[in-house]
């Protein structure tokens, strides 16, 4: 029978596994870095590699195959290597349908009110946010399949395979030292994966929010269908016509209706924060592992160059 007890490890041991986790880590933003930046590093020679085939399909679909091989080759060689067991991680939990609906209203309102904020950058700096032209266009055969495999990659790939690596290996792994700790930390990790400050923002809270609900029903499958729906939220945003956005207006005022009607009655009851999320020799461990620091070395290059 397996022991409950607590396994103590020394400081190396516990920098060299979180190093394990932070190679594929890497290996993730620099994916995303090289799709940003793809255009700049690679334009001139889009005419000799491209053969007459559709640019965007192209980048859509080497996009999608390489973000499943990160998801579930290095990130699942981290997970033997540590011997870390997500298995229990994939259960569905039973959650009543109202309570369903009250956690995917705040998870957009959410979502919502950080870009909001996030605007304030569009006034003091000039933040460069990747935009695909196709987006809402569906006049040709060739664009209704861009949107299509937009669709399968930002609002069903993307989000199921983030929560499999940020809240189900990441936040396990690192919940081993403390549970709020995991929690936090995860989605600290989560936000310096992005590609600027404007999206950093809200994937850090919006991270924090989706951890928690990982934490409370000790499943991904919640975090994954919240996901979902809020990437399906603003798919929807993008590919409305300027004469339909009245449908965007009702759904964000159900939105914020349902997430005030919540918050009064005080049904989310999940620990914001506790004292082991902000343990000091927790945070110094994690930010002085090399492969954290090289995580955020690329977070702040991305940045800078998202200002250019």
């Amino acid at each position: 029978m397996a022991s409950s007890e607590p396994i103590v490890i020394t400081r190396k041991q516990a920098r060299h596994q979180i190093d394990q986790l932070g190679v594929s880590l890497i290996i993730y933003i620099l994916l995303f870095t090289v799709i940003r930046y793809s255009d700049r590093f690679f334009g001139e020679w889009e005419e000799r590699f491209l053969h007459g085939f559709d640019k965007d399909i192209l980048m859509l679909l080497g996009f999608i195959v390489l973000l499943v091989f990160v998801t579930f080759v290095p990130f699942h060689l981290s997970c033997k290597v540590l011997d870390l067991d997500i298995k229990d991680y994939l259960k569905k939990p039973s959650i009543p349908r109202e309570r369903k609906l009250s956690l995917l209203c705040l998870g957009i309102g959410l979502q919502l009110t950080c870009l909001s904020l996030c605007m304030m950058f569009y006034f003091f700096f000039h933040t460069n946010v990747p935009r695909y032209a196709f987006l809402g266009d569906f006049r040709t055969s060739s664009l209704i399949l861009k949107n299509c495999m937009y669709f399968m990659l930002f609002v069903v790939i993307r989000p199921y395979c983030d929560e499999y690596i940020f809240r189900g290996v990441i936040q396990r792994q690192l919940g081993h030292y403390g549970r709020y700790f995991g929690v936090l930390a995860s989605s600290f990790l989560y936000a310096i994966a992005q590609v600027n400050l404007v999206k950093a923002i809200p994937a850090f809270f919006v991270g924090w929010y989706l951890a928690l609900i990982t934490l409370k029903y000790h499943s991904i499958k919640p975090s994954i269908q919240i996901h979902m729906c809020i990437a399906a939220f603003m798919f929807l945003v993008d590919v409305l016509p300027g004469e339909y956005l009245w449908i965007i207006t009702i759904l964000i005022g159900f939105v914020y209706t349902v997430c005030a009607f919540t918050l009064f009655r005080k049904r989310f009851k999940t620990p914001v924060v506790t004292s082991g999320a902000l343990d000091v020799n927790l945070w110094s461990l994690l930010l002085t592992s090399s492969t954290v620091i090289i995580c955020i070395v690329l977070f702040i290059v991305n940045v800078y160059f998202s200002f250019s």
